[in-house]
């Protein structure tokens, strides 16, 4: 399965991802697929993200002049910040810009009288390439226009020490649930709460963890026990389980959300 499916990923929505474990890769796998299905995506970050990462798109540009010039040519933007030569990354934009980008792609529409409809994909946290996280006070960056939270989380950090090693803000994750090892309970535990996987998302928006790099049988059970537990808790819409570096990236998805029933 694709994750355009997975996610239900609509052509007026705001997706921004947050946590750790292959957001950037998550995001860049969903763009392809806009694509792939004959839509247009801008993709961006309010955080940072490598030049190298920054390459996956057709395009890059760094002014919403250059970003509506490129979308008449290109189906997939990337909208970001001029690098940082000596970091070698490129900065994010803030979550006005983005307001203001998604204000502008409706008000065109609306004088065209056309249904001009593009997703906007974010990266909206950093994790320092860790694959469990918990956000410190000024994460995660996320517009108030966003309609989908997809916190990510990869399987890796499974029976890991919750040491700074494999965890980012690992004293973080400890005041959400206590444990000197990442367990499958601590992980739901974070990706559900109001200040882990839920943090700063926007009241309606829809909440859906990816459970990533899961690629044998003894990751499937593990990540399909997360993912149950995860169904069972307050603010989570669906769980999709996979691994986003793969052609067919979902191996199971869950729903729960009302309008899609």
């Amino acid at each position: 399965m694709k994750l355009l499916p997975a996610l239900r990923v609509s052509d007026s929505d705001v997706v921004a991802f947050v946590g750790g474990g292959g957001k950037t890769t998550a995001m860049f796998r969903l763009a392809a697929e806009i694509v792939e299905s004959g839509g247009r995506v801008v993709t961006t970050t309010t955080t940072r993200i490598f030049s190298a990462q920054a390459r996956l798109a057709p395009v890059h540009v760094h002014s919403l002049p250059d970003l509506q010039a490129a979308l008449q040519t290109w189906p997939h933007v990337l909208f970001t910040n001029e690098v940082d030569p000596v970091e070698g990354k490129t900065h994010g934009i803030s979550p006005e810009t983005i307001q203001n980008l998604k204000a502008q792609i409706s008000g065109t529409a609306r004088e065209q009288h056309a249904n001009l409809k593009i997703p906007i994909l974010i990266e909206a946290d950093g994790s320092r390439m860790r694959p469990f996280k918990a956000p410190a006070d000024h994460e995660p960056v996320i517009p108030d226009c966003t309609t989908l939270v997809v916190p990510v989380v990869g399987i890796d950090a499974l029976g890991k020490p919750l040491t700074e090693k494999y965890v980012h803000r690992p004293e973080l994750v400890a005041r959400i649930h206590p444990g000197e090892t990442v367990t499958p309970e601590m992980v739901a535990a974070v990706l559900a709460s109001p200040q882990g996987g839920r943090k700063r998302a926007p009241a309606g928006a829809r909440v859906v963890p990816l459970i990533n790099k899961v690629e044998d049988e003894a990751q499937l059970q593990t990540a399909r026990a997360i993912a149950e537990r995860l169904m069972s808790m307050e603010g989570i819409d669906g769980v999709v389980i996979g691994a986003v570096a793969k052609d067919d990236p979902v191996v199971q998805a869950y729903y729960r959300w009302p309008r899609h029933t």
